[in-house]
């Protein structure tokens, strides 16, 4: 009995068979039996799923099969051995009877089946310590791109006394020098490529594809039905094993077009690479080019006066500022404002020096503020903004509309705001709020005035690179130290605040 049956015959999820229906991609994923197998992933295409099974498998089939199950983090160790195992053998009365006779449920870390075959969950984000000592003959590693580097020499080990060892990585990409990325690299690296209803080209489901209603090939703009798709190999010669490349064009539950198109314009373009297409990014790369943004620069100058915005503009016209300080970073003020259509127009830049003298930065801000009537403004709340936001709301006081005034924290988690005395305190997610911006410049969702008078600012945009914090193990986004991104930063408070507070009327 292969996988495939096996899986199909006794596995339940959500309470009905498994199976592969609508999954054509599955079958030759299943069908794989190399000494190494790497799954590269979106996330949620079934990567813990296809795990389990191939534990429960391997566990029922050969008695006494000793197997290690290694993922980042002690909650996704548990959540597996539960939620996964657990739950697997729970639901089937076959698996109850051959692994798991007993009314208690199942441990997290060392489960010893009846029938002598022993499964070890463990947790290695930082270093592989938790494993040493155990033998396996088996070693399925899950979110293989978050372990520690340079562990899986460590984590092989455990497989040195096997007399066929075997080796199954499932991962998301985040960088092409990532061990996830490598292992692909090596295997038969399977990419699912689906011929064109039209012209009969076979492409591969990436983001050249994503058209605005359906899926079109990049030549001729026909569709492209992923039922029909076909895997072919980047390396068909590889010794190291079977590679699959899945992402969410391919997968039925992912049958809401709209929903990609929605990842594509909300995630910064790193995220939806990562997880939606299942594709590594290329760090140290502008996140976005000369050529992009100047496609976004309308025929229009900087508005001088409030005139100048369409009237629909006016009433949710926004500030967005960038507090300057030291000797590098200045002081920079947007003006702009969503539309029907969801697109953020920006109005006019303004910048300041990084030495110009504070009272003067803080009396032209609040006269510009003045001048449009802006009815929000959302800055910078670090460093100098701790003091300059008071400063400029006391100097907007004579105004007989006190704006209001967002101050925006950067953080790793987003939050709503909360109200601090006059102004509004705002925590965001520093990384997916950026990302956005650069991803809304991609789709045309933002638009500039005329390059003549935006190129200064668009190149505080263009400096702007992707680097991977190994603490955090997520992509951030920074800058060479000798260049400013003070526009970017504005921008970004501007947009979101506007965003955040569209009025129903304009949709």
């Amino acid at each position: 009995m292969g996988l495939r049956t096996f899986s199909e015959r006794t596995i339940r999820l959500r309470a009905r068979p498994f199976t592969m229906d609508a999954r054509p991609y599955l079958p030759a994923v299943y069908a794989a039996t190399h000494q190494n197998v790497v799954i590269r992933g979106s996330r949620q295409i079934e990567k813990s799923t296809y795990l389990a099974n191939q534990i429960l498998y391997k566990a029922t089939i050969k008695p006494g099969t000793q197997i290690l199950f290694v993922c980042p983090r002690l909650e996704q160790a548990r959540l597996f051995s539960h939620k996964r195992l657990g739950a697997s053998i729970m639901n089937s009365p076959a698996l109850r009877a051959l692994l798991w006779p007993y009314r208690r449920s199942i441990p997290t870390e060392n489960i010893p089946f009846h029938n002598g075959s022993h499964v070890y969950v463990r947790a290695a984000f930082r270093n592989a310590d938790a494993v040493r000592g155990i033998s396996a003959d088996e070693l399925y590693i899950d979110e293989y791109q978050d372990l520690a580097p340079g562990e899986l020499p460590v984590l092989m080990e455990t497989l040195s006394h096997a007399e066929s060892p075997r080796v199954v990585l499932t991962g998301t990409p985040k960088m092409t020098d990532n061990p996830l990325e490598i292992a692909f690299a090596r295997s038969t690296a399977c990419e699912w490529q689906v011929p064109c209803q039209t012209c009969t080209q076979r492409t591969r489901l990436d983001e050249r594809v994503l058209g605005p209603t359906a899926l079109n090939c990049p030549a001729c703009q026909g569709l492209l039905d992923p039922q029909r798709g076909a895997w072919i190999p980047r390396n068909p010669t590889s010794t190291w094993g079977a590679g699959f490349w899945i992402n969410h064009l391919m997968v039925p539950w992912m049958d809401d077009y709209q929903q990609i198109l929605n990842c594509q314009r909300e995630y910064d373009p790193v995220k939806f690479l990562n997880e939606v297409l299942g594709l590594p990014t290329t760090l140290g790369d502008h996140i976005i080019t000369k050529e992009e943004i100047e496609k976004c620069c309308e025929n229009r100058p900087f508005a001088q006066r409030l005139a100048d915005i369409p009237p629909n503009g006016r009433a949710s016209l926004v500030a967005g500022i960038d507090w300057g300080g030291g000797t590098t970073s200045g002081t920079v003020l947007v003006l702009g404002y969503v539309d029907a259509n969801d697109i953020f127009r920006i109005a006019r830049f303004d910048r300041w020096a990084p030495r110009a003298d504070p009272n003067t930065i803080l009396n032209e801000v609040a006269k510009l503020c003045q001048q449009f009537c802006v009815p929000l403004i959302a800055a910078d709340g670090n460093g100098n903004g701790h003091v300059y936001n008071r400063l400029l709301l006391d100097r907007l006081q004579s105004g007989t509309n006190l704006p209001g005034l967002y101050a925006i924290y950067y953080s790793t988690v987003t939050q709503d705001p909360l109200r601090d005395g006059a102004l509004w305190k705002w925590t965001v997610n520093r990384s997916s709020s950026i990302g956005a911006v650069f991803s809304r410049i991609k789709k045309r969702l933002l638009l500039f005035p005329q390059v003549r008078q935006s190129g200064t600012f668009l190149d505080e945009f263009i400096c702007e690179v992707a680097e991977y914090d190994e603490e955090a193990k997520s992509i951030c986004f920074t800058k060479p130290a000798n260049l400013r991104d003070d526009a970017l930063h504005a921008t970004n408070y501007a947009q979101m605040l506007a965003r955040r507070t569209r009025s129903p009327l304009q949709d």
